[in-house]
């Protein structure tokens, strides 16, 4: 990619923390509401009522275009996640197959058409997790803006240290009991992005329940693959991961 078209990838994600709005910080090439695991009561925290309860913000007057999200992005979306989550280090033994949310898919799409570099709704956030990327340069595949929530993988030691200043993109991302996600992206104009105006971008919201991150705790159970999978998947397993029976997966998975 020549140099007219250096990209500029940013990515954040929520620290769930209850009555604390996410406020956004500049780092390096991160932005984050904090530098270590969420501090938060787990009260309520498979509550899925208000994840679908956004609330729009009149007046608002960036100009916003609405870039719909497809089928086969779905699926390269979902397929990454489940890819990562099946191939991590140590191996885990109560991992979850993620499938897709088509609630939290539209909780996503309702706060990325507010085109704002923050966490948001605040009362959603008390029961869902969510990963935020932003770029304003071009992208071969919508995978692309998951790749920086990856790369903390380099960062993250097994059950909960990171080494550098953020590594709760990735741990979200391998939750084992986070088994729902939901994304939406949006074109944006005029975007207040680092104490600057972004002229053109596009955004990444990425949506999850059950949220992850709780403090203390590692992001799943080591073992053999599926060897500690909750008793509702009946013993089935496939790739590395607790998983529903083959027709429910084909049914979810778009």
């Amino acid at each position: 990619m020549g140099a007219a078209c250096v990209q500029l990838l940013f990515a954040a994600t929520l620290w769930m923390m209850p009555h604390m709005g996410a406020t956004a910080a500049a780092a390096a090439a991160v932005l984050s509401s904090s530098t270590e695991l969420l501090n938060a009561s787990r009260a309520g925290a498979e509550t899925q009522a208000d994840v679908r309860m956004l609330t729009g913000a009149a007046g608002v007057s960036r100009s916003r275009r609405k870039r719909a999200i497809s089928s086969r992005e779905i699926n390269a979306l979902l397929n990454y996640h489940n890819r990562v989550r099946s191939q991590v280090i140590p191996p885990a033994a109560n991992m979850e197959y993620m499938l897709w949310d088509e609630g939290l898919a539209n909780s996503a799409d309702s706060w990325a058409s507010l085109c704002i570099w923050d966490h948001g709704p605040t009362q959603a956030m008390k029961y869902m997790g969510q990963n935020l990327s932003i770029t304003s340069g071009r992208y071969q595949s919508i995978t692309d803006l998951l790749r920086s929530w990856y790369d903390e993988r380099h960062r993250f030691s097994y059950p909960n240290r990171c080494s550098g200043s953020v590594c709760s993109h990735y741990t979200q991302m391998v939750w084992a009991s986070t088994s729902r996600v939901g994304c939406a992206v949006r074109k944006c104009s005029n975007m207040y992005v680092f104490g600057s105006t972004w002229r053109e971008v596009t955004l990444l919201v990425c949506n999850y329940s059950i949220k992850g991150n709780w403090v203390g705790e590692a992001p799943y159970k080591t073992g053999r693959p599926c060897s500690l999978c909750p008793s509702s998947y009946g013993g089935s397993c496939w790739r590395n991961q607790c998983s529903p029976n083959t027709r429910t997966r084909r049914l979810l998975r778009y």
